[in-house]
C-alpha cells in the first residue's frame, strides 16, 4: 500500500472506527457487569438461606454510635481496648478480652461533625448480651448501641419510620428490637405493628388521687359521774363518792376511737353501772 493521501485518510478513518467500537464495547460491558451484579445482589438478599445466614453472622455483632473520634484509637487494637473499657468497665483487665475487634465504619471528612460509627465484633453471643446492659449507662454520655443489622432488616425498620414518629409525637419514647417496633405504656412494652401508631391513643395524664377525708378531731370533756347517773336516772346516795370527775372522748359516730359507746351521757352510765355491779 502506498503512502498517497488517500491511503492515509483510509488508514484514519479506520482507526477512529476502531476507537468508536472499543468504547462501544467498553461500555456494554460495563453495563452488562452492573446489572449482573444488581441481579446478583437483589437474588442473594432476596434469598432466605443467604439472609438467614448473614444474621447468623452478625450475631455476635454490635453498633456503637456516639464514641468521640480519638487521636489516641487510630489503631484497630486501641479502638478495641477503648470500647472493651466502654462496654465492660466491671471486667478486670486480667479477665480474657470480651471484644474481638472493632472498627470505624466510613471515611473521616473534615465537615463532618457527628463521630463515625463504630463496628464491634465480641466473642461470644453471651457478651453483646452483657454489653447492652450497659445501655442506659452508656446513654448518659450520649452512646448509643445498636444490633449489627442486614440490608434486609433496615428496610423493614426504614418501613416504621413513620409509626416511630407517630409514637413519639403521643407522648410515648418506642425504641426497636431487632426490627420490632415497641413503646412502654405505663409498665408495660407493647407492640407497634406497621401502620398501628394511628390507633393508639396518647397516656392518660397523671392525676393525683383524692385526699382523705379530714376527721373530726376528738375533744377531751371533763363529766361528773354523779351527774352523769342522774341523767339516766339512777340515784346515787351522798355518802357514796364517785370520785373526780372523768375525761370521756367525744367521738363521732363510725370514728375510730376506742370510746365509741361514750357519745352519749347513757352510754357512759352503763359503763359505770356495769363496772359497780363486778
Amino acid at each position: 500500500m502506498g503512502n498517497s493521501p488517500d491511503d492515509r485518510h483510509t488508514i484514519q478513518a479506520l482507526v477512529a472506527e476502531v476507537e468508536q467500537l472499543k468504547k462501544l464495547i467498553n461500555n456494554n460491558r460495563a453495563q452488562s457487569d452492573s446489572q449482573h451484579d444488581n441481579c446478583r445482589q437483589h437474588r442473594m438478599e432476596s434469598s432466605p438461606q443467604t439472609e438467614h445466614m448473614l444474621r447468623y453472622s452478625k450475631r455476635q455483632s454490635l453498633v456503637v454510635f456516639g464514641v468521640a473520634e480519638s487521636s489516641a484509637c487510630t489503631t484497630p487494637e486501641a479502638l478495641a481496648a477503648h470500647l472493651h473499657s466502654l462496654l465492660f468497665g466491671d471486667v478486670p483487665s486480667s479477665a480474657a478480652p470480651l471484644v474481638s475487634c472493632a472498627y470505624r465504619l466510613g471515611k473521616w471528612k473534615a465537615a463532618q461533625k457527628k463521630p463515625r460509627a463504630v463496628l464491634v465484633e465480641l466473642t461470644s453471643v453471651s457478651a453483646k448480651h452483657r454489653a447492652f446492659k450497659a445501655s442506659s449507662r452508656l446513654r448518659a454520655s450520649h452512646i448509643r448501641l445498636d444490633e449489627d443489622l442486614t440490608p434486609q432488616q433496615m428496610q423493614q425498620r426504614k418501613g416504621l419510620s413513620s409509626d416511630c414518629l407517630g409514637l413519639k409525637v403521643r407522648g410515648f419514647k418506642p425504641f426497636f428490637r431487632g426490627t420490632t417496633l415497641k413503646y412502654r405504656d405505663g409498665g408495660v412494652v407493647r407492640q407497634c405493628a406497621k401502620g398501628g401508631a394511628n390507633k393508639i391513643r396518647a397516656p392518660a395524664p397523671t392525676v393525683p388521687g383524692p385526699r382523705p377525708a379530714h376527721r373530726p378531731e376528738h375533744t377531751n370533756v371533763a363529766m361528773d359521774p354523779a351527774e352523769v347517773l342522774q341523767q339516766a336516772g339512777v340515784s346515787v346516795s351522798k355518802e357514796f363518792d364517785l370520785g373526780p370527775a372523768l375525761p370521756f372522748t367525744m367521738g363521732t359516730a363510725g370514728s375510730d376511737s376506742e370510746f365509741h359507746d361514750c357519745a352519749s351521757p347513757t352510754a357512759s352510765a352503763s359503763r359505770l353501772m356495769g363496772t359497780f355491779s363486778g
